[in-house]
């Protein structure tokens, strides 16, 4: 079956990709660690002065791959940590100073990331990215990007690779995934 609205195919496509990332949570507890150990190489690369960039990862919620193994690496390097917090009454993505280990506070001041870890539902190689569908990473990404270069890394297990997502004109691309398994570069044409 083709669904020819990419709103509707995302829709339809969340409810199967949901039950595949918890069962994937359940089989790799340890899933979070082994990606933040393949990230030294590629992010030292991409970020050689680390000391001075600010990076925002999210506290992982149910079958998020955990984000707090890349974090702690990320913290060790030397970034400033931040981490997304959706405020107001429309619902605004922001990102706020952030300790690992520690909840995240509103008080904190805002720092505008150079990276930014977003976890998802599925990916596909060519950057598409699969949320939850409220869209706050997306607007809060194409506010960012309007005024000034961040980074966009999908932190994901390898088995939520999915070919062909849907994309609208609104969606937000990465620019690299992460998996226990592997770093994927997107390339940019």
């Amino acid at each position: 079956m083709t669904i020819a609205d990419p709103a509707a195919a995302k829709t339809a496509l969340r409810l199967l990709v949901r039950n595949r990332r918890k069962e994937l949570a359940r089989q790799q507890p340890e899933a979070g660690k082994m990606a933040a150990e393949r990230a030294a190489g590629p992010l030292s690369a991409r970020f050689p002065e680390p000391a001075g960039k600010a990076a925002s990862l999210y506290i992982g919620l149910g079958s998020e791959i955990d984000a707090a193994p890349l974090a702690d690496w990320l913290a060790g390097q030397g970034w400033t940590l931040a981490a997304p917090s959706v405020e107001g009454e429309v619902g605004q993505m922001v990102f706020r100073r952030w300790t690992p280990g520690a909840p995240p506070d509103a008080s904190h001041p805002v720092v505008e990331p150079d990276l930014v870890v977003v976890p998802l539902l599925a990916f596909d190689r060519d950057g598409r990215r699969l949320g939850q569908g409220g869209g706050y990473y997306d607007r809060a990404l194409e506010a960012l990007r309007a005024r000034r270069e961040v980074f966009v890394l999908g932190l994901a297990y390898s088995g939520q690779e999915t070919h062909g997502l849907p994309r609208e004109p609104h969606d937000q691309g990465l620019d690299a995934i992460l998996t226990e398994s592997e770093y994927i570069a997107v390339r940019k044409d």
